[in-house]
């Protein structure tokens, strides 16, 4: 398991192109914050490109027991795509992000080694030509507390870096906040003791 303080993303969408002895290899990098955002971009790339001889691909989301991958061939060689492409997202360590490779077969076949290498070198290349930045695990909270509570609070948000998600406000405060995961813990327990125990904190499975 990669340490939370190694995963990467993209910052912004990256589409490349790569010439290996006649074949055109079309590389697309995009962010996906969840497999079905993936999944609708493998789906749209493939359809934009219908006539290409191969659509692969490959994805990477989440983090650490809850990072799910997957790969496709899309008809190469088994092995020979789908793996590789995944391998160069792995050794960057990035996540958040799909991975399509278009190739437009040019009548040289190029060998189980050499789709390897292209399809592989290709992605590469394309995250060489990208701008990464850090990506944390993050963990939702739901908080209820008394409007005289609001200074302490915000007071540790402030030193948590808290990223508030939703707000509402009646009889009493209700929020939802977003810590990093590492830090989740360490956040309640600042909570609990800045509101003498009289706050309500509740952990949710998914960030609204």
């Amino acid at each position: 398991m990669l340490p939370m303080n190694e995963y990467y993303t993209i910052v912004a969408p990256v589409e490349t192109e790569l010439k290996v002895k006649d074949s055109t290899f079309i590389v697309f990098l995009g962010a996906a914050a969840s497999r079905q955002e993936a999944e609708t971009c493998i789906s749209e790339r493939s359809r934009q490109f219908h006539d290409a001889t191969h659509n692969c691909y490959a994805f990477r989301v989440g983090f650490d027991d809850r990072l799910v991958a997957k790969s496709s061939d899309a008809g190469e060689p088994a092995g020979t795509a789908g793996r590789p492409i995944l391998q160069a997202l792995e050794r960057r360590h990035l996540t958040n992000v799909v991975a399509v490779v278009t190739r437009y077969f040019g009548g040289t076949k190029l060998g189980t080694g050499g789709l390897v290498r292209a399809y592989g070198g290709a992605v590469v290349a394309a995250i060489g030509q990208s701008a990464l930045t850090p990506i944390f695990p993050q963990q939702a909270l739901r908080l209820r507390y008394a409007y005289a509570q609001s200074a302490a609070v915000q007071k540790i948000f402030r030193l948590v870096g808290a990223e508030l998600r939703q707000e509402n406000f009646g009889s009493e405060i209700s929020q939802v906040i977003a810590v990093r995961l590492q830090r989740a813990e360490e956040t309640q327990r600042l909570l609990r003791e800045a509101c003498a125990g009289k706050i309500f904190i509740e952990i949710l499975q998914h960030l609204p």
